[in-house]
């Protein structure tokens, strides 16, 4: 069954696809991304959404960029956009989730802002220290019990 909906899936988007003119290649990643994502709604095997979350966020970045709504090189704002909706499908989906693709996302998302946008790349160089002063209280209100968890 999950086999077959897929498929359906796919061949309704290639021929959707056949109507949308200058999105090509773009479309496709993006659709297969999605097959990947359904098949991790159907199976729950995880592997299937990180491929999935990975070529439905390049593919985005391919769609913007067909439609030219880019600015400067933000390639890595659709891959860490992929990263962070992995975090958030399986969130939503299983209620619980890694927190390892926030982190690849994150790191992404900032670089392709920053590549994008120069007031916000000023920023970034002179404000990234404030970032490790954010971790840094984050963990000593962890160590002092402020983070109302219980110890031990």
């Amino acid at each position: 069954m999950a086999t077959g909906s897929i498929l359906i899936l796919l061949g309704v988007g290639f021929i959707a696809l056949q109507f949308v003119e200058g999105f090509g290649g773009a479309a496709v990643l993006f659709l297969i991304g999605a097959a990947c994502i359904a098949a991790y709604l159907f199976w729950n095997a995880y592997g299937w959404l990180i491929a999935g979350g990975i070529l439905m966020g390049i593919g985005l970045d391919s769609i913007g960029e067909s439609a030219g709504l880019a600015f400067g090189d933000l390639s890595p704002l659709g891959l860490g956009l992929g990263f962070v909706s992995i975090y958030v499908i399986d969130l939503v989906y299983r209620g619980r989730t890694s927190w390892w693709p926030l982190i690849p996302g994150g790191v992404l998302i900032l670089s392709g802002l920053a590549s994008g946008n120069d007031v916000f790349q000023r920023l970034l160089s002179i404000g990234w220290p404030l970032v490790l002063v954010f971790i840094g209280l984050l963990l000593l209100a962890g160590a002092f019990g402020f983070t109302g968890r219980k110890q031990g």
